[in-house]
């Protein structure tokens, strides 16, 4: 069974939807895109812009003995109130102590090697400034702070986190016999819950699992719009399901730990051992950049020659600067720390590359002969349904489906009525749908549903040579442009010969019978002869491979012992 393609465009009185017919490769922005000759489409997500600016802010916690099992052992030892025992040296060490480095791995590419030394800028500058930390400002709470160099900036305080951390002190001066065993135990119990927050965090960083967690909520909402302010980071609504905090989480590089000894600085508290730096790097996109289209790439399955086939090698999402015509491909965005379907935010950028006409992508851009183009047998059973926009819908099926097409109010209210007021519709195996508003298609195995139209409507590019329909059409047939370029319908020959492989080992091999008295021999068929006489000469030339093998191993040895005698 052949696949075919029909466009469903409905067209309205008001505000109707947009199509265009498309042969210069242009793309626009807000703008559903379909290639029908290939089976792939073009849904707009938004603009992109890379992550070439690092910014970062630190939070400073004072630290009691308790954090005395975070520092090295030789670092420890330089500390009394730590109570650990060691070799001593005769001088003491009063330096910034590094705990750990937290970092994500990132690809190469131009604009990566921009972030990166941009990365190592602020790292230099934060650890001198850490180095140099003394005598100059005074700190006995929780704050987070803004590391300029030679100078810290205070920017705001901790409250909550402070709070943690204050509770702590009390229990250090309570080891008195007066207080009984119960309220010990609650109050180490309560202590133990604040801190756990802060370890943890601590173990993620130390495992590159780079985190904002060692914050109160409260406290973790000053430093996001924090981000916010100092990377004047905007949003794209289009996708709103995803928190504030975790789009800034996944804009970390870098998070460093490091601990500065109550010697470096003017200490008030006994209890105060020094304190706890952790240092946060963002990556965020610069504003004066030009923003980048980026497009999430869907292929349909279809039939031919009565198998189902796909086209391959196609990246998962994909972008263009519409100034200079440069590309970015993704074919696993999670791996660069990207969700382009929620936020148009990652990381990681990719390289920049050039539309090539050698590439299958580039041919379809480029509306040229498909020659580089490629198709994988896939499985598919049943219905395959994607949503595009609102009220655009992609379908294939492995036979054509009939449907209803009736009022979204009257298929609510009375079913009964369905037959009188409904208009029988037929979707072919592949159809690019486009549902009227306030009405529903009913179709086997799903339905589609046509939402009321926004001002912001998406408009439909046909990415081909030729005129295609009228203005004045609902439906157009696109059959034709299918059936007129399969030559690009071209499998890897590799994985074509594993398939008929697999089939003829999954065969069933039939074994001559014979009768007592037979009155006519029936044989086997000659390729199942065939495969008998191929075992059975194997066979006998391995025997007659292992006979040789072992006569002239016998006279060689009979040979060295005549040898030996003379």
């Amino acid at each position: 069974m052949k696949f075919y393609l029909i466009v469903f465009i409905s067209l309205l009185s008001i505000l109707p939807l947009t199509v265009h017919s498309h042969s210069d490769g242009s793309f626009w922005k807000n703008s559903t895109i379909a290639h029908l000759e290939a089976g792939l489409f073009f849904d707009y997500v938004g603009l992109y812009k890379p992550s070439n600016t690092i910014i970062h802010n630190s939070a400073i916690f004072p630290m009691t003995t308790e954090a005395c099992h975070l520092l090295p052992l030789s670092d420890a030892a330089d500390i009394p109130s730590c109570n650990v025992t060691t070799h001593r040296h005769k001088r003491s060490r009063s330096r910034l102590i590094s705990l750990g480095v937290g970092i994500i791995s990132m690809g190469l590419s131009i604009g990566n090697s921009i972030q990166l030394l941009n990365l190592q800028e602020q790292v230099e500058m934060i650890e001198n400034t850490l180095s140099e930390f003394s005598q100059t400002i005074q700190i006995h709470e929780a704050k987070l702070a803004k590391i300029q160099p030679n100078q810290i900036k205070i920017a705001e305080q901790l409250q909550v986190t402070q709070h943690a951390i204050n509770d702590i002190i009390p229990v250090l001066d309570s080891h008195s016999q007066a207080l009984n065993t119960l309220k010990t135990g609650i109050e180490r119990l309560h202590i133990n819950f604040q801190r756990s927050s802060i370890y943890l965090a601590i173990a993620q960083i130390f495992r590159n699992q780079l985190t904002l967690n060692f914050l109160s909520p409260d406290d973790l909402q000053k430093v996001v719009y924090h981000v916010i302010e100092q990377g004047n980071l905007t949003f794209n609504a289009h996708h709103g399901s995803i928190s504030i905090v975790e789009i800034i989480t996944k804009l970390l590089v870098r998070q460093q730990i490091d601990f500065i000894p109550s010697s470096q600085y003017k200490n008030q508290n006994p209890q105060e051992i020094g304190r706890l730096v952790i240092t946060s790097f963002f990556a965020v996109p610069q504003q004066e950049q030009t923003s980048f289209h980026v497009y999430k790439l869907l292929t349909m399955p279809y039939l031919h020659k009565n198998r189902t086939i796909q086209l391959s090698h196609i990246p998962r999402y994909w972008a263009i600067n519409p100034t200079d015509n440069t590309t970015m491909e993704w074919h696993d965005p999670e791996e660069s720390g990207c969700n382009l379907q929620l936020m148009t935010s990652c990381r990681d950028t990719p390289p920049l590359r050039t539309i090539s006409k050698d590439s299958c992508l580039g041919q379809i851009i480029g509306s040229l002969p498909l020659s580089s183009c490629h198709a994988n047998y896939v499985s598919h059973s049943g219905v395959f349904v994607r949503q595009l926009t609102d009220n655009v819908w992609v379908t294939s099926s492995s036979e054509s489906l009939h449907c209803l097409k009736i009022p979204k109010i009257e298929y609510r209210t009375s079913n009964h009525q369905t037959l009188n007021i409904s208009q029988q519709i037929i979707l072919p195996p592949i159809a690019l749908v486009n549902v009227t508003p306030g009405y529903t298609i009913l179709c086997p195995r799903f339905t589609l549903v046509g939402r009321p139209r926004t001002y912001n409507v998406s408009s439909l590019i046909i990415l081909n040579n030729r005129e295609l329909f009228s203005t004045n059409m609902s439906i157009v047939d696109v059959s034709r442009h299918l059936t007129e370029n399969t030559t690009w319908f071209k499998t890897n020959w590799t994985e074509q010969r594993m398939h008929e492989i697999i089939h003829d080992l999954q065969q069933p091999i039939t074994v001559p019978t014979t009768h007592q008295f037979p009155t006519t021999r029936q044989f086997p068929p000659i390729h199942k002869w065939s495969l008998n006489m191929l075992v059975t000469k194997l066979t006998f030339f391995g025997l007659a491979a292992s006979l040789i093998y072992l006569a002239f191993r016998r006279c060689r040895t009979t040979n060295q012992q005549t040898l030996r005698i003379i």
